[in-house]
C-alpha cells in the first residue's frame, strides 16, 4: 500500500459523535481527502459530515472500501471488532483511546494489525499538548532533578445525561478509564512504570470523581484526580511536579513556565505526526509497549476502587 502523505490517502471516519467531530475538523485542516464517514446514528452523523462534504455509510466494510487510513472514533466497546475488519481490509489505522478495556483485548487488536501488516497508532492526544510535551521535555533533560511526586488534576464537563455510552461502566470503564487513562499515561510517560496501583470512586452515571495514586517503579509517587464535573469552564487541569531540584506548578489561569510554546492544535498535531510516521516509517511516539502497560494500570485502578484495597503490579518483562 502506498504510504506517502502526499499521495493524498483518503481517510474513513468510523463513528461521528464528539471525537469524530473533532477529528474529521483536524483531518479537514491537514488538507487530507476524507472519503467518508460510518454512521451509527444517520440523522445525527449526516449532520455533522455535511459541512465537509462527506458521505455518510451504515457499513464499516463499505466505507472501509473507500479508504487508505481508518480513523476509529467509536465507542470502546466497538473498537475490538471494527479494528479487525479495517486492519484485514489491510487499512492502516488511527484509533481513540482507549484502544480496549482489557489489556488481552489490546493484545489481540496488535496481532490482527500485525498479521495484515498494517500500522496502528493510539491517539493519546495528551502527549500533543505544547505544555504537557514541554514539561515532559524539561523532566526528560533532568532540569528537576530525580521525580519524587507528580500531581495531575483534569476535570471536563459530563457525559450527556442520557441513552450514553460513557454512562454504563461495562462499556466506556467509567471515570477511572475514560478521562484519568489521559493522565495515567502522562505519569507512566514521565516517570516509568508502576508498582502499586490504589484507587477510589465517586457517584456513579454522568456525575463522576476518581483519585488515583500511583507507586513507579523507579520511587516517584503519582497522584491523579479527575472526574465529570458540571462547569461553564470546561475542561480544567493543573500539573505539578516535585523533583529532587526544583517543582513545576501549572494551574488553570496561572502563569505557564515556558517561553515562546507553539501555538500548536493538539488534534491536528497527533495526526500530522500519524502521517510522517506513516511515509518514513518512523515509530510512533505512542508505542503499542506503553499502550498495553497503560491499560494494564487501568484495569488495576478500577479493581482497586471496586476492592478497597491497593493493587500491587508484576514487574513488566523485557
Amino acid at each position: 500500500m502506498n504510504t506517502s502523505t502526499k499521495a493524498g490517502l483518503r481517510v474513513g471516519i468510523l463513528g461521528a459523535g464528539a471525537m469524530g467531530k473533532q477529528h474529521l475538523d483536524s483531518w479537514r485542516k491537514l488538507g487530507a481527502e476524507i472519503a467518508g464517514v460510518y454512521a451509527r446514528d444517520l440523522d445525527r452523523d449526516r449532520a455533522a459530515a455535511a459541512p465537509y462534504g462527506c458521505p455518510v455509510y451504515n457499513s464499516v466494510d463499505e466505507l472501509l472500501s473507500k479508504v487508505e487510513i481508518a480513523d476509529n472514533c467509536l465507542p470502546t466497546f466497538l473498537h475490538q471488532a471494527t479494528l479487525k475488519q479495517a486492519a484485514q481490509a489491510g487499512r492502516h489505522i488511527v484509533c481513540e483511546k482507549p484502544l480496549a478495556l482489557l489489556s488481552s483485548e489490546g493484545e489481540a487488536i496488535f496481532r490482527d494489525c500485525d498479521a495484515a501488516k498494517v500500522r496502528i497508532f493510539i491517539a493519546m492526544v495528551v502527549r500533543f499538548f505544547p505544555v504537557y510535551r514541554a514539561v515532559w521535555e524539561k523532566v526528560r533533560k533532568g532540569e528537576l532533578g530525580q521525580v519524587k511526586e507528580i500531581t495531575l488534576k483534569r476535570v471536563v464537563s459530563p457525559p450527556p445525561p442520557k441513552d450514553s455510552w460513557f454512562l454504563d461502566d461495562r462499556l466506556s470503564g467509567g471515570v477511572l478509564c475514560d478521562l484519568m487513562i489521559h493522565d495515567i499515561d502522562y505519569a507512566m510517560w514521565l516517570a516509568g512504570e508502576m508498582k502499586t496501583v490504589t484507587a477510589r470512586r465517586e457517584g456513579e452515571g454522568q456525575s463522576q470523581y476518581g483519585y488515583i495514586t500511583l507507586e513507579h517503579a523507579g520511587g516517584a509517587i503519582s497522584k491523579i484526580e479527575g472526574g465529570w464535573v458540571a462547569s461553564p469552564a470546561g475542561l480544567r487541569t493543573t500539573i505539578d511536579i516535585a523533583g529532587s531540584g526544583e517543582r513545576l506548578q501549572i494551574v488553570p489561569g496561572g502563569p505557564v513556565p515556558f517561553a515562546d510554546l507553539p501555538d500548536t492544535d493538539p488534534y491536528v498535531a497527533q495526526l500530522q505526526h500519524f502521517q510522517d510516521s506513516l511515509a518514513s516509517g518512523a515509530p510512533f511516539l505512542v508505542t503499542r509497549e506503553e499502550v498495553l502497560h497503560v491499560m494494564r494500570v487501568v484495569a488495576a485502578a478500577r479493581e482497586s476502587a471496586e476492592s478497597g484495597r491497593t493493587v500491587v503490579l508484576e514487574p513488566i518483562q523485557a
